[in-house]
C-alpha cells in the first residue's frame, strides 16, 4: 500500500544579514489545526456551547469516532493552552509533524489519550473541513507577505532596539489555524532549534490587515529573547524601588509598543482614523485604564525619544504602584 507523504505548506522571511531582521516559520499543519479544534469543541460540549462540528454532517459512523475523540480530549480541554506544559508539548510536537496522514512515528510528548483521539479524528476532519481551513489558513499567510517584506525588517529593528535587546535568530514557528484558544492568538516556548512558537487564529477579524501585522510582532515580543527581558527589567526596577509591580504592567507595555511601533512603521502617524490594536478593541478597559495611563505618560515619551529606558521605566513601575 502506498503512504503519501503531504508537505507541510511552510513560508519563511529568511534572515539576509542583520541580526535584527525577522525569521518567521508560517505552517499551515494539519495536525496543530486537528488539535486545537478537537480541544474547542470538547470545550464547547462541556460548557453546553454550539459546536463547530454539526453532527448531521457525519455518518453514524463517523459521529461515533468524533464523541470519542472528544471524549479523549476531555482532559485536555480543561488545560490551559498557554500556561500548562503537556498541553505545550504536545502543540509543540504537532508543530514538527510533516506527515499529514498519520502520526507516525507517535511523537513521545503525546500521552495515549491524546494520540488515540488525533488518530480517530483525523479522517474525519480530512474528509469534511480540513480542505477549506487549509485555504483560509492559506490566504491569511499570503496576505501578510507583502507587509513582511515592506515592513519586517523595520519593525522587528526598533523592536529590538526599544527593549535594548537583539531580535532573535532562530526562527519563530508562527502556525495559522482554525482556533488559537479564547484571544486569538498565543505564544509559548517552541520546539527545540526554535525562539518560540506562535498560534493565530486565521479567520479572527482582529488579526487581519494592519492589526495581523501589528499582532503577529505582538506575539514575537512573547518570546523569551525579548519579552523574558523586559519582564526581568521591570521587576529588577521593582526591586529597586521595593514595590511589587502589578502582574499584567509587562504585557501591556508590550500591546502598548507593538501598537505604537507598528503605527509608525506601517506609516500611520498622519491618520486620524488608524487604532493600535490594543485600543481598537478596549484591551485597556479590562481593568487596564491604569496601566494604559501610566504608559501614555512615561512610556510613550520614551519611544519618542524624549527620555531614557532607565527614566522611562522608573517612572512606570512608579506610577503603577502607588
Amino acid at each position: 500500500m502506498r503512504t503519501t507523504i503531504a508537505v507541510v505548506a511552510a513560508i519563511a522571511i529568511v534572515v539576509p544579514s542583520r541580526a535584527a531582521d525577522p525569521t518567521f516559520r508560517f505552517q499551515n499543519n494539519f495536525w496543530v489545526n486537528l488539535h486545537h479544534v478537537l480541544r474547542g469543541e470538547a470545550r464547547r460540549r462541556t460548557a453546553q456551547m454550539a459546536t463547530g462540528v454539526k453532527a448531521d454532517a457525519l455518518t453514524e459512523a463517523e459521529r461515533v469516532a468524533w464523541t470519542s475523540a472528544l471524549d479523549g480530549y476531555a482532559d485536555n480541554a480543561r488545560r490551559d493552552l498557554l500556561f500548562d506544559d503537556a498541553l505545550r508539548r504536545i502543540t509543540n510536537a504537532l508543530a514538527v509533524v510533516a506527515n499529514e496522514v498519520a502520526l507516525d512515528p507517535m511523537p513521545a510528548a503525546i500521552d495515549d489519550a491524546t494520540s488515540r483521539a488525533l488518530t480517530r479524528a483525523a479522517p474525519i476532519y480530512r474528509a469534511h473541513y480540513w480542505s477549506a481551513q487549509r485555504q483560509l489558513n492559506d490566504r491569511w499567510i499570503a496576505a501578510l507577505q507583502p507587509l513582511l517584506a515592506a515592513h519586517g525588517s523595520g519593525m522587528s529593528a526598533a523592536i529590538a532596539r526599544t527593549y535594548r535587546v537583539e531580535w532573535p535568530a532562530a526562527p519563530i514557528i508562527v502556525d495559522a489555524a482554525a482556533e488559537a484558544g479564547p484571544f486569538g492568538g498565543y505564544t509559548i516556548d517552541g520546539p527545540d532549534g526554535t525562539a518560540a512558537h506562535t498560534i493565530i487564529e486565521a479567520s479572527n477579524p482582529e488579526y487581519q490587515g494592519d492589526m495581523a501585522f501589528e499582532m503577529l510582532f505582538h506575539e514575537a515580543s512573547h518570546a523569551r529573547a525579548i519579552g523574558g527581558r523586559i519582564i526581568a527589567a521591570i521587576n529588577a526596577e521593582a526591586a529597586r524601588q521595593h514595590v511589587t509591580a502589578p502582574r499584567d504592567l509587562w504585557h501591556t507595555v508590550i500591546f502598548y509598543t507593538a501598537g505604537e511601533l507598528a503605527r509608525r512603521e506601517l506609516g500611520k502617524t498622519g491618520d486620524a482614523q488608524y487604532q493600535a490594536y490594543a485600543y481598537r478593541y478596549g484591551v485597556y478597559t479590562r481593568g487596564w485604564q491604569p496601566l494604559r495611563d501610566a504608559l501614555e505618560r512615561d512610556w510613550q515619551p520614551y519611544l519618542d525619544g524624549r527620555l531614557g529606558f532607565d527614566e522611562a521605566l522608573t517612572a512606570l513601575v512608579r506610577d503603577t504602584t502607588r
